[in-house]
């Protein structure tokens, strides 16, 4: 049972399944091949659509950050760790999605139950679909419009906004400098 070409021989477990039953037969399938390229794969999409979804996504996060007009932290110096920002985050199938998020101090729960009335009331203004649902004990506000998300989380200091941009196809090149932070690269 050592010769090479017993397929067996390479898979010791099933080996000893059928010398203790000998009378089940054993199919050891080849491994398979990968899968070609579908011919309908989606066309990488160009620069400036990647530009474009991301300014979008920037614009909604401008936009629910200027409506919710945080009271200033105790400490008036501005703090890059609560700034916005914006990254590209991978997807599927050779796609990449924007993703911007800033943080909002607040000052205990009622000072984030007010941030929370005025974002879902900018979301409501400008078309987004919401629904309040939790994450554990966290608190979230989801919302939804042509195919992207907002996301808003209450946290026990902070109130956490994340816009999440339509998933955009993209070669694999350009998904790695994107993701990566190379993005000037692609």
């Amino acid at each position: 049972m050592t010769d090479p070409q017993d397929p067996l021989a390479q898979a010791p477990l099933l080996r000893v399944v059928h010398e203790r039953h000998p009378d089940v037969d054993v199919v050891v399938l080849p491994p398979e091949t990968p899968a070609p390229e579908p011919a309908d794969a989606p066309v990488p999409v160009t620069d400036a659509a990647l530009d474009a979804e991301r300014s979008r996504v920037e614009d909604v996060l401008a936009g629910l950050l200027a409506a919710a007009e945080p009271a200033p932290a105790a400490d008036p110096a501005p703090d890059a760790a609560l700034a916005p920002r914006a990254t590209w985050r991978s997807a599927p199938a050779s796609h990449v999605v924007p993703v911007a998020e800033a943080r909002l101090p607040i000052d205990g729960p009622e000072a984030g139950i007010a941030v929370g009335r005025t974002l879902s009331a900018r979301l409501r203004a400008d078309g987004w679909d919401g629904r309040l649902d939790h994450a554990g004990v966290t608190p979230l506000l989801l919302a939804a419009l042509d195919d992207r998300s907002v996301r808003v989380a209450w946290l026990d200091d902070a109130v956490l906004v994340t816009v999440r941009g339509r998933d955009l196809p993209v070669a694999t090149a350009t998904a790695r400098a994107l993701v990566s932070g190379t993005e000037d690269d692609r």
